[in-house]
């Protein structure tokens, strides 16, 4: 009889065991319902790892790796995360992987210094101005010197375009200040890192910006 029961129980923990698939996380210790989810299904398993591998590749070479941590954390809580099944979980995964591969295809990074990809102007005057009397005083104007990524997209000011780096965001300028061929470059180089070069201005209420006095400079590597 117990004999019978040792090998009741040896193959039950053998087939718990093949219901739970390898990934990049100790799947003894998930908890949430899409690590389990992760766990139990073999494609997916095998897309965590893979994504892991690239990731830890990109998280090697990029030029500022705290802006590579900020993107994963914020791609596991906005798009991974938010998922109900299976099918969402794959396509997730399946973007991600492919976003890193073309990250990982224009790395390292090495700017082309000697001439700026796209030079943007200080903000016409009267757009300076209006901001001025809505906006907080200036407290203090200092050279920007920045590594980020390129992202397009829209406030309560209107559409523009900002410099991703970690946790600093600074819109770089609004569409009505940009003509057609400035947005069609900064688009081609979106999600890319660029080197940007203007001056940042701290405000009284200590938020920051770039100054819309400033002319801003961005370099970015060959093709």
């Amino acid at each position: 009889m117990k004999v019978t029961l040792a090998i009741s129980a040896v193959a039950t923990c053998l087939v718990a065991m093949s219901s739970v698939h390898s990934a990049s996380f100790d799947c003894a210790k998930a908890k949430t319902k899409v690590d389990k989810l992760i766990c139990s299904d073999a494609r997916l398993s095998e897309a965590d790892e893979k994504l892991n591998v690239v990731y830890k590749e990109v998280l090697a070479k990029s030029p500022v790796p705290e802006d590579t941590r900020q993107e994963q954390l914020e791609w596991v809580k906005q798009s991974r995360n938010t998922c109900k099944d299976a099918d969402c979980l794959e396509r997730a995964y399946t973007s991600r992987i492919s976003d890193l591969q073309a990250q990982l295809e224009k790395l390292p990074f090495k700017p082309v210094l000697d001439k700026p990809l796209i030079v943007l102007p200080s903000s016409p005057a009267e757009d300076r101005d209006a901001a001025a009397k809505i906006g907080s005083a200036v407290v203090k104007k200092e050279p920007l010197e920045l590594i980020g990524r390129v992202s397009e997209g829209h406030d309560v000011a209107g559409a523009n375009f900002a410099i991703n780096s970690g946790k600093q965001y600074y819109v770089i300028r609004y569409g009505w200040n940009l003509t057609d061929e400035q947005k069609d470059v900064l688009t081609k180089i979106e999600n890319q890192y660029v080197l940007l070069k203007a001056r940042l201005v701290t405000y009284k209420d200590r938020s920051k910006g770039i100054d819309p006095d400033s002319e801003v400079q961005i370099f970015a590597q060959l093709p």
